[in-house]
């Protein structure tokens, strides 16, 4: 059965403008396609901001914090594109070709004479690593839901669309030798990306957090022999102990304690829950701090 050709969004006027002053705007740095404000994520949307890139991060969805979490530790990631524009021209052929419905803004067709307006399709994270050798790679990410990929859960129309949507993207990413990755709730540990959320509150403190190297080399060895000396304390006994021994305030112990984890100096078992009130155990022994 042959399947008839699907009329397709048109590529406008002010689409293309939008995305000449776009492409004018990121040569002075970086921007979402979209941002959570003009998102319609009804509350589900996060501005997060990210130490390592210096900027504000949009991510649409609570669940793009799990990778976007992932990745902002990950010391190989020198950068996180978010909403990342795919070129519309590009990704309107592969439609037409492999008659696939382009994506479009359906609600504004009236401002078309009743022709519905196509949409620039993004990818939800594109990542920046540095590899051991000094090569620089863009990996593409895209997330979803895991209910939204199992048709059981849903409308078939609906994950018909997301299918295809996927597929689109795909096979533009493959045009550039670039492979999709589809992550979803179910790639990640909660516990992990709960302890993750703990640890990067520190960023919100830097007041307490800029001290000197040889300061932090000096907090980081008290925090791995007092923690392998008496194992069986809390978290806030070993730091109070600790701040009374270094003649510092608590909470600078306890903000650059959590810096020297969520950047992967200090080694702990992160697939338990830490909390202030229970013991916290060392993943592994003292190890080289400017490795």
């Amino acid at each position: 059965m042959i399947r008839r050709k699907l009329k397709q969004p048109i590529i406008t006027d002010s689409e293309l403008t939008k995305i000449e002053k776009y492409n004018k705007d990121i040569k002075s740095g970086y921007r979402p396609w979209v941002t959570v404000r003009q998102s319609h994520t009804h509350g589900q949307g996060h501005i997060v901001h990210c130490a390592k890139t210096g900027r504000e991060h949009h991510l649409l969805s609570r669940g793009e914090r799990l990778p976007f979490f992932m990745f902002e530790r990950d010391s190989s990631v020198i950068d996180i594109l978010e909403q990342y524009p795919l070129p519309i021209n590009e990704t309107m052929k592969l439609a037409v070709k492999h008659n696939i419905l382009h994506p479009g803004a359906y609600k504004e067709r009236k401002k078309h004479d009743n022709k519905i307006p196509a949409k620039t399709m993004t990818t939800d994270l594109v990542v920046i690593k540095k590899k051991p050798s000094g090569q620089i790679i863009l990996q593409p990410y895209s997330f979803k839901y895991a209910g939204a990929l199992d048709l059981i859960d849903q409308d078939i129309r609906k994950y018909n669309r997301t299918k295809n949507k996927i597929r689109l993207e795909e096979m533009f990413l493959e045009t550039q030798t670039k492979k999709l990755v589809i992550l979803t709730e179910q790639d990640f540990s909660r516990t992990e990306i709960y302890n993750l959320e703990f640890f990067r509150e520190c960023y919100d403190y830097p007041e307490y957090t800029k001290v000197s190297e040889e300061f932090r080399h000096i907090i980081y060895l008290n925090i791995c022999r007092h923690f392998l000396e008496y194992p069986a304390l809390t978290l806030k006994q070993h730091l109070a102990s600790l701040a009374q021994e270094l003649n510092i305030e608590f909470l600078q112990i306890f903000y650059v304690f959590q810096k020297l984890v969520y950047e992967n100096i200090l080694i702990l078992d992160l697939t338990h829950r830490i909390e202030l009130y229970r013991p916290v155990r060392l993943y592994s022994k003292v190890r080289n701090y400017a490795a």
